[in-house]
């Protein structure tokens, strides 16, 4: 019986994986941006970012700060390290992002614990490299701040009513916004998109049912797998453009510093991008799903 219960248990937890494909399969084929897609692509190229960021990290350079423009696009500064593995890690990155995010969803039986640790992840590296910084608060700025904090505390631990605690809360998050904006002008953005990814992650991580936890933490690693893959062949028609139309891309930085050409390096990272997230998907899902079925 409890076998039985395992199986059926492992079927479900199939199905929800195959949902949150369809949904993310169904986005990634919509073209242009969107209200819908707008803010997966903001997460996409924040991950994008990241990769180069702490590639540069591992292999013994320094990670200075890293970008998120409104348009999807995005900038990582970094000192140092490899730049062969610093450069590549965009594109691969993000592939290995969501096979690590599909396996850990689908093998450690423990989604909720997997969303608060992305999310303390995704929210430790955006204080730590958006170049947010308290020095950069003048007087009056710092009043600012101070007044709507201490007015929040106040209505949270003096109101009776949740009304009045809410209202401390929301008191709460917009002292934080001011103060992210006085800090970061230049990057709030990015600031915006990393911690707020980091604190919905988190509270499904610990609010959350187990089901809707696994169809998100699939869906997310789904859409990056397979917005990494497309991103690379987008890649390959940019680079085809002449020189003076081509923007600012990692495949013509690679050809130039490393050598060979950008057609070359993009698709070497398309394949590698297919192997990687192919191989977790066989790994994740379809091999255990194959052990049940002989068992």
């Amino acid at each position: 019986m409890d076998n039985l219960l395992r199986t059926t248990g492992k079927y479900r937890d199939l199905i929800l994986a195959f949902v949150a494909f369809l949904v993310a399969f169904v986005l990634w084929q919509v073209q242009g941006v969107s209200f819908v897609t707008y803010p997966f692509r903001l997460f996409v190229t924040m991950i994008h970012e990241l990769g180069h960021g702490t590639s540069a990290i591992v292999t013994g350079g320094s990670f200075l700060r890293f970008e998120v423009s409104k348009h999807g696009a995005g900038l990582a500064y970094t000192s140092g390290g490899s730049r062969f593995v610093i450069i590549q890690a965009g594109y691969i990155g993000s592939a290995l992002f969501g096979a690590a995010l599909l396996f850990l969803t689908n093998r450690t039986g423990r989604p909720g614990s997997v969303a608060i640790g992305l999310g303390l992840l995704i929210g430790t590296l955006t204080l730590l490299y958006t170049g947010i910084s308290l020095y950069n608060l003048n007087l009056i700025e710092l009043v600012l701040v101070a007044v709507v904090i201490i007015v929040a505390l106040y209505l949270i631990l003096t109101r009776e009513t949740d009304q009045g605690r809410y209202a401390g809360l929301m008191l709460v998050a917009a002292g934080c916004l001011m103060t992210m904006a006085f800090v970061s002008e230049d990057n709030l953005l990015t600031i915006v998109v990393g911690l707020v990814s980091a604190l919905v992650l988190v509270l499904i991580g610990c609010f959350a049912n187990r089901d809707i936890t696994l169809v998100i933490l699939n869906f997310l690693a789904f859409l990056t797998g397979l917005q990494a893959i497309t991103d690379v062949w987008i890649l390959l028609k940019i680079i085809s453009l002449p020189s003076s139309m081509m923007p600012h891309n990692d495949a013509t930085v690679m050809a130039h510093e490393v050598g060979g050409s950008a057609t070359i390096w993009a698709l070497v990272w398309i394949t590698i991008d297919i192997l990687v997230f192919g191989a977790a998907v066989y790994v994740s899902l379809i091999q255990p799903a194959r052990n049940n079925r002989a068992a």
